[in-house]
């Protein structure tokens, strides 16, 4: 897949000033995963990278269901799946990272990470968060 992302494109955004930012956290962490894929003697090691994007994972779906709650939103209990079957993903190929060896296997793994993470952040953005964030207007 090749596109190139520097920021969260406009048609991503969803109108909601905190969950807009946070969103555009993640896909900085897409574009350090890009820079790494070009050139993995990139200043930020891939688990950090990893580590990071797991982080920031939890803490924006916590914001975004405590948000739901509070709101009234009707859809809490899929929206809360969907949340843990994207971190269940994030933390098998986490687990999957660490029994890489050689600089192919890194490179194999960051390239299909890239790929994981981008469908997945314009998939759950563009339909599941953007559900979301007309409810709340």
């Amino acid at each position: 897949m090749s596109i190139k992302l520097e920021q969260l494109p406009e048609q991503y955004r969803l109108g909601h000033k905190y969950i807009d930012g946070q969103h555009e956290i993640l896909f900085q962490l897409f574009k350090e995963l890009s820079e790494y894929c070009k050139d993995s003697n990139y200043d930020l090691d891939l688990s950090i990278i990893l580590l990071s994007l797991k982080t920031y994972v939890d803490t924006h779906f916590r914001y975004e269901e405590q948000l739901m709650e509070s709101s009234g939103y009707g859809d809490v209990a899929a929206h809360k799946i969907e949340h843990s079957s994207l971190e269940k993903q994030v933390v098998e190929r986490i687990e999957h990272f660490s029994t890489l060896n050689s600089n192919d296997e890194l490179m194999a793994f960051a390239l299909d990470m890239k790929g994981f993470l981008l469908n997945w952040l314009l998939e759950h953005i563009s339909v599941t968060d953007r559900k979301f964030c007309k409810s709340l207007v």
